[in-house]
């Protein structure tokens, strides 16, 4: 489990990718816990703790669908069977466990930082942008593709989130 952590901070520094962690459902189930776990912590008090759950929750299964489509559809178009697909269990446990860490990080500088509006604005734009090249980094190695067209892939999956997520608040309201 140690090696595992080190291996996610070493994502974060970009020094590895996905497939330097364990195809492990375990340790993804793990993950999936973390998420749900961040998505109890409620940074706004006017902000259901219920709705954070949902939106956690609408994370995972977005987080885990569209990186199952990719993987399938770089197969398609490489014309291998399963080559990219094996790499399911690594690439959503890479990407959902920097989303925790993240979170966890977001939580902090949101209690170091509460009292300073503006300098919390600045610091989330900087903290957004980052975990996109993280994301875009994972995806350049999933893909065995260039960092910009990992990027891009990491945006189309912010899009994804994003969409699914405004989709359940007008449900909601």
């Amino acid at each position: 489990m140690i090696l595992s952590l080190k291996i996610f901070f070493d994502i974060l520094f970009f020094s590895k990718g996905p497939q330097d962690l364990p195809s492990s459902k375990s340790l993804l189930n793990l993950v999936i816990l973390g998420n749900l776990l961040i998505g109890l912590i409620s940074l706004n008090p006017d902000i259901d703790v219920t709705l954070n759950i949902f939106f956690a929750i609408i994370y995972i299964v977005v987080t885990s669908l569209f990186i199952k489509i990719a993987l399938g559809i770089k197969d398609k178009d490489q014309g291998y069977s399963n080559s990219y697909s094996d790499r399911y269990l690594q690439v959503c446990t890479g990407t959902l466990g920097i989303h925790v860490l993240i979170g966890i990080i977001t939580t902090l500088i949101t209690i170091l930082f509460s009292s300073s509006g503006d300098m919390l604005v600045y610091i989330f734009i900087a903290l957004s942008l980052y975990a996109w090249f993280v994301n875009g980094h994972i995806f350049r190695n999933a893909f065995d593709t260039t960092m910009f067209f990992g990027l891009g892939i990491s945006l189309l999956h912010s899009f994804a989130c994003v969409f699914f997520m405004m989709l359940l608040l007008q449900l909601l309201i």
